[in-house]
C-alpha cells in the first residue's frame, strides 16, 4: 500500500513538472554582445524545485572551458555540464523565486529568481544581491534543436542492425 501511495504521489510531481513552462531548454544570451551563449536545460528536482545545466557552449571560443574562478564544489568543473542555477521554489504561473545562481564567468553565487513569458518563448532571469532591484536580467529564449542535430539525434536512436530496404 505505502508504494502504491508513493508510486501515485511520484507520478503527480512528475505529471506537474512536465507541465510547467519553465521546464525544458533554453538559449541564454549574452547581454553584452547579444550573442547566443549556451544551451540550458532546466529541470525539477525531485525535491519540487526548479534547477539548471548547462548542457551546450555554443560560441567555438566558450568550449571546453572550466569554472577557474567558481567557489567550492564548482571549483574547476567543466562549463558543460554544470548545474549552476539551484534551489528555485515554485510562486506559480511560471514564476520561481528564493533560488541561486551561479555566474561561470566571474565565480559569484547570486540570489535568483525567474518568469516564464505569457507565449512561454522566453525566460527573464534576474541574479541578485541582497534585494532583487539590486541586480542583473537576462532573457533566454526557447530552445529549437537544428534541423541537422536532430537528424543526428534520430540517427544515434535509430538500431544498429537496420538495413536498406530489400
Amino acid at each position: 500500500m505505502k508504494k502504491s501511495i508513493s508510486a501515485l504521489a511520484f507520478t503527480l510531481m512528475s505529471s506537474v513538472a512536465v507541465a510547467d513552462p519553465a521546464v525544458g531548454q533554453w538559449v541564454t544570451i549574452d547581454d553584452e554582445d547579444g550573442s547566443q551563449a549556451s544551451v540550458v536545460d532546466i529541470r525539477i528536482n525531485e525535491e519540487g524545485k526548479l534547477q539548471g545545466t548547462i548542457v551546450k557552449l555554443l560560441r567555438e571560443k566558450d568550449q571546453g572551458k572550466s569554472c577557474e574562478k567558481c567557489p567550492d564544489d564548482f571549483k574547476d568543473q567543466p562549463v558543460e555540464g554544470l548545474t549552476f542555477m539551484w534551489d528555485l521554489e515554485n510562486e506559480g504561473n511560471g514564476e520561481w523565486e528564493s533560488g541561486r545562481i551561479l555566474d561561470p564567468k566571474s565565480g559569484s553565487v547570486y540570489k535568483s529568481q525567474l518568469n516564464v513569458a505569457e507565449d512561454g518563448q522566453s525566460l527573464s532571469v534576474r541574479g541578485y544581491i541582497g534585494v532583487s532591484w539590486i541586480g542583473r536580467s537576462q532573457t533566454w529564449l526557447r530552445y529549437e534543436a537544428p534541423v541537422t542535430e536532430t537528424a543526428a539525434e534520430t540517427a544515434e536512436a535509430a538500431p544498429a542492425d537496420v538495413t536498406a530496404a530489400e
